[in-house]
């Protein structure tokens, strides 16, 4: 452990019981942070928790151990994600460690964001860019302009569309309102908005504290299976 780092100021009553049962689980270490933010990282039983010295605050800290709190339940978001995907050749490069990343991250802030709020803490602090609208001008008309030339799909735009889709469905600032945004997604390609939506709906009904049977496994397996039959016919370029 970082002696700089006081880990009592970044817990209260509130967390308190989410750090104990982490630290029950793994081995915890905690790191200044390079980037001036909170963030964890995880390789097996062995998790990191980087913390911004110059900035303590506990809802900040307490948004990072509840990404630890869904790995106390080894729901293993991103890796199953990644190992699903990457079964075709062509998944693999349209959802890069990048899209895959910003994908199962935004999930995973979905899962999360009701236990935060229920805890009492500031919804305005559960993400850096809170106050930032995610929808840039011109952007999902860039996305239509680009996105396919006959059978011929432009992957840029196509794991933009998938970006921006999830960066709207999972903004966790009720204020705004990206209905306008998501109806041209719709309108730029009807099946894989209904594909992506389906997914990003069984998500909203899933309970990590209750998967017994490793329903999440499931339900990336079940959106590898829907986007199989829209690739077919299209060249990706």
């Amino acid at each position: 452990m970082n002696n700089a780092i006081n880990i009592l100021s970044l817990i209260d009553d509130r967390s308190r019981d989410l750090y104990e049962l982490i630290t029950s689980k793994f081995e915890v270490a905690f790191e200044s942070s390079f980037n001036g933010e909170y963030s964890v990282y995880r390789i097996d039983k062995q998790m990191t928790f980087y913390i911004p010295i110059d900035h303590y605050c506990v809802d900040s800290f307490s948004h990072e151990l509840l990404h630890g709190y869904i790995d106390c339940f080894e729901i293993y978001l991103g890796s199953n994600f990644k190992n699903t995907m990457w079964q075709s050749n062509i998944l693999r490069i349209l959802f890069d460690n990048q899209l895959a990343e910003h994908l199962t991250n935004s999930i995973s802030h979905t899962l999360m964001l009701p236990l935060y709020l229920d805890r009492g803490f500031d919804r305005t602090k559960f993400l850096l860019d809170y106050h930032t609208f995610k929808a840039e001008a011109g952007f999902i008309n860039r996305i239509g302009k680009n996105y396919k030339q006959g059978n011929r799909y432009n992957l840029l735009a196509v794991r933009n569309f998938i970006g921006k889709f999830f960066a709207f469905k999972c903004d966790p600032n009720p204020t705004f309102d990206y209905e306008d945004e998501l109806g041209q997604l719709r309108k730029i390609d009807l099946q894989l908005y209904r594909i992506v939506e389906n997914y990003f709906l069984q998500w909203k009904d899933y309970d990590f504290t209750d998967d017994e049977f490793s329903d999440y496994r499931i339900i990336n397996s079940d959106f590898y299976a829907n986007l199989k039959p829209w690739m077919n016919g299209k060249k990706f370029i």
